[in-house]
């Protein structure tokens, strides 16, 4: 499976959706997320402790936009997904960039954090 490709998505849904840690850190979400790997970009909708949509993001045709933006060139979402570095690293330094609404960004951070923690775990 190609990494970042839909079908891994769903497999990053699926993990998602399994874990009790991501659930519990969004319970009360009701939010829409795009995670762009580069020029690969996906929307999720979070709904009350799950991914219940994903689909490709294609600005100016999806009308319902987004509230946050987790966005990093696709070189250094490989890092992350082969496991050279920790999704907070290049957070931390801004190759991975969080933008939006930043209530929602805020509220959700501990619920991007665990998507970051998933990716390599999805090989």
């Amino acid at each position: 499976m190609e990494f970042a490709s839909l079908a891994w998505m769903e497999t990053l849904r699926k993990r998602c959706n399994a874990n009790p840690d991501f659930n519990t850190a969004t319970m009360w979400s009701d939010v829409k997320i795009v995670i762009a790997f580069g020029e690969k970009r996906y929307w999720l909708k979070l709904y009350r402790g799950k991914i219940i949509d994903l689909m490709e993001y294609l600005p100016m045709k999806n009308a319902l936009g987004y509230d946050i933006l987790v966005s990093g060139a696709l070189d250094v979402w490989k890092t992350v997904h082969a496991r050279k570095k920790v999704f907070w690293e290049p957070l931390d330094f801004g190759q991975i960039v969080i933008d939006g609404n930043l209530i929602e960004c805020n509220r959700m951070h501990e619920a991007i954090c665990l998507i970051g923690d998933i990716i390599p775990e999805i090989q």
